[in-house]
C-alpha cells in the first residue's frame, strides 16, 4: 500500500498540461499598468499577462493578437470578474488560425517585452505594449453556473432539505405549484 502512493502522487502530477513558462511567473513580475506607456524602457524583460482576445491579425510576416488583459488566477488563468488593466498586442512569427483563436478566447502569453504601438480602437487612438510570444495557452471555455448549487441532473442540491433530494422523487404538489424560490 505505501507503495501506491509515491506511484499515486506521479501520476497527478503528470495530469497538468500547463507550460511552466505560464505556471510561473518570472521575476520581477511586471503588470500591464506598471509597463503602459513605459515600454521601451522595459524592453527585453520577461512577462507573463492574459486576457480576453479581441481579434487577430495575419501578416506575411507573422500573426498580431489585441488581447484585452485580465489579472491572472493562481492557476495563470485569466479572471474577467476582476478589473482590466487595458490592452496588449502579442505577436509571433507563426501563423494563428482566427477560427481556433476567436475573439473572446482566454489565453495566457508568456514572453518579452518588445516595445510599444500606437493603435486606434473607434476613433481613440492608445499606446499599448506589444509582446514577443515565447509560450501561449489558450484556455478552455468553463461551462458552469456561477451559483455554488448544481442544479442540473444528477447534481442537484435541495437547498431546504425536503426530503429525498433526487428531484423525481418529490411529492406531486411540489411540481404542480413550481418551485418556490
Amino acid at each position: 500500500m505505501k507503495a501506491l502512493i509515491p506511484v499515486l502522487f506521479l501520476f497527478l502530477a503528470g495530469c497538468s498540461n500547463v507550460p511552466v513558462a505560464i505556471k510561473e511567473a518570472p521575476q520581477p513580475d511586471w503588470q500591464l499598468a506598471q509597463v503602459s506607456g513605459k515600454a521601451d524602457r522595459h524592453q527585453g524583460e520577461p512577462v507573463r499577462w492574459g486576457g480576453q482576445i479581441v481579434k487577430v491579425e495575419n501578416e506575411e510576416k507573422g500573426s498580431t493578437l489585441h488581447v484585452v488583459q485580465f489579472p491572472l488566477n493562481s492557476y495563470a488563468r485569466p479572471d474577467i470578474d476582476r478589473r482590466s488593466q487595458g490592452r496588449f498586442l502579442a505577436r509571433t512569427a507563426d501563423f494563428i488560425d482566427p477560427y481556433i483563436y476567436k475573439s473572446g478566447t482566454l489565453i495566457t502569453i508568456a514572453g518579452n517585452i518588445a516595445g510599444q504601438k500606437t493603435i486606434n480602437i473607434d476613433k481613440k487612438s492608445m499606446t499599448v505594449p506589444i509582446i514577443d510570444i515565447r509560450e501561449m495557452y489558450r484556455w478552455q471555455p468553463q461551462n458552469y453556473r456561477r451559483d455554488p448549487y448544481w442544479y442540473d441532473y444528477p447534481y442537484y442540491y435541495d437547498r431546504f432539505g425536503y426530503g429525498i433530494t433526487y428531484p423525481y422523487w418529490r411529492s406531486h404538489w411540489y411540481y404542480r405549484h413550481g418551485y418556490y424560490w
